[in-house]
């Protein structure tokens, strides 16, 4: 009975991957975007004290 439903278990695991994926992607997304926009506030801040 239990091989009946290999596929849809497979098809479940796949999913689920398939969002974790996402997910992560997504963090590693925000982490990088929030780094980017550290390092450019910084780098304005360094130019606006270098100004007369």
């Amino acid at each position: 009975m239990a091989e009946n439903y290999f596929g849809l278990i497979e098809a479940g695991m796949v999913f689920g991957l398939a969002i974790a994926f996402y997910i992560w992607q997504r963090r590693d997304l925000r982490r990088y975007e929030k780094q980017d926009r550290a390092a450019r506030e910084a780098k304005r801040a360094k130019a606006d004290n270098k100004a007369p």
